[in-house]
């Protein structure tokens, strides 16, 4: 019994780093290739959010009340993107969202999320940065 907990332990150990290893992006991949692809949609997806709300917040920092309201829109765009996922992809809180949706479950959640996030930045783009003030 010891000799099968020793081996189970060496074997776990030598599964831990491959596990911690980076997977890179690969379209042609497998899932986890396909899943690290999805994610880095979603990272670049992002940046450009934060990028461009950085521009928005600068060019309305001389007015105090248009920066409060956008912060606020902003936070609340936030957890309505995190609540359309919830429901579009429900997990109860006992659940496995992988045995509710497969091996692909995080692609199809970083996928979407990245779809909202780029929507999101299209319209603040458009509505705050490229539009102007006169433009109704």
């Amino acid at each position: 019994m010891i000799r099968i907990l020793i081996s189970l332990g060496l074997l776990l150990g030598a599964v831990a780093p491959v596990a911690a290893q980076d997977v890179k992006c690969d379209p042609g991949g497998n899932q986890l290739e396909l899943n690290a692809c999805a994610d880095g949609e979603f990272k670049q997806a992002d940046a450009e959010l934060n990028a461009v709300y950085r521009q928005i917040v600068a060019k309305l920092a001389g007015e105090p009340v248009a920066l409060a309201k956008m912060k606020a829109a902003q936070r609340l765009w936030v957890q309505l993107r995190d609540a359309d996922l919830d429901a579009r992809y429900p997990v109860g809180d006992d659940e496995n969202p992988r045995l509710l949706y497969g091996s692909m479950y995080p692609m199809l959640y970083s996928g979407a999320k990245a779809a909202l996030t780029t929507a999101r930045v299209t319209y603040l783009r458009n509505e705050f940065l490229e539009r102007s003030e006169y433009d109704l």
